[in-house]
């Protein structure tokens, strides 16, 4: 990412510069703007919360194993059953911990994406979609006006939109910081995905005069995107 782009960003937070750059930016929050993103974002937090609730004590099942090994030991059970129990309590409890923090970092998870749904508005940005380098998975690389990266974000594009985007050419919706992640979709809400930010990589895939000429088309239509008429 060029340095001052970069600076930009954190001095900004990333959150408006759709608007700086004269990208189309919705008048009110996602939520409000496409009512569906704010149901799939309130029921996927309803139901970490509810998974959250069904999470048994994390000590239960290994207390009520210790209960047990206290009892063969004064039955005089054999040595093997003395030693295989407490191994199964612990195995037991660390798999409840597990299963716990995974919870409650979906349920995390869950609230993020609720609240940047109900407080931060769409914005049109114009992007160049290629796989990242080292396993990073699929990115989604934000272009400033002057065909610049000015952020790269690693996410789970659905496939329709990875294969179905000419040229890996096109404009999305994001809502969110541009420092910390967000809410993208295909213009209308719909599919729906979180990204998040990774470094952009040193070297990008070449453009020919096609790509380029898709870039172009694709930053006039952020600059002169009416949300209005998708909605």
């Amino acid at each position: 990412m060029d340095t001052r782009l970069n600076e930009h960003i954190e001095h900004r937070g990333g959150a408006m510069m759709a608007e700086e750059f004269g990208y189309q930016v919705s008048p009110r929050p996602a939520s409000e703007m496409t009512p569906t993103v704010g149901a799939v974002v309130n029921a996927e937090l309803d139901r970490a919360k509810s998974e959250q609730n069904q999470i048994p004590p994390v000590l239960a099942i290994p207390c009520a194993l210790v209960a047990i090994f206290a009892a063969l030991l004064t039955n005089d059970a054999p040595l093997i059953g003395r030693l295989l129990l407490p191994a199964i309590g612990i195995a037991m409890w660390t798999s409840s911990v597990r299963d716990e923090n995974k919870i409650k970092a979906n349920k995390q998870a869950a609230e993020r994406r609720a609240a940047v749904a109900l407080s931060s508005p769409w914005q049109a940005w114009p992007c160049r979609l290629e796989e990242l380098p080292g396993g990073q998975g699929k990115g989604m690389m934000l272009l400033a006006p002057d065909k610049a990266v000015a952020c790269t974000f690693s996410s789970p594009v659905p496939e329709s939109i990875w294969v179905g985007t000419p040229d890996g050419r096109g404009v999305f919706w994001f809502a969110g910081d541009l420092r910390f992640g967000g809410l993208m979709s295909a213009p209308g809400g719909s599919p729906l995905w979180w990204a998040h930010p990774v470094p952009t990589p040193q070297t990008v895939a070449p453009t020919g005069r096609r790509q380029e000429a898709l870039e172009g088309a694709v930053i006039d239509e952020a600059v002169g995107f009416a949300f209005d008429e998708w909605l």
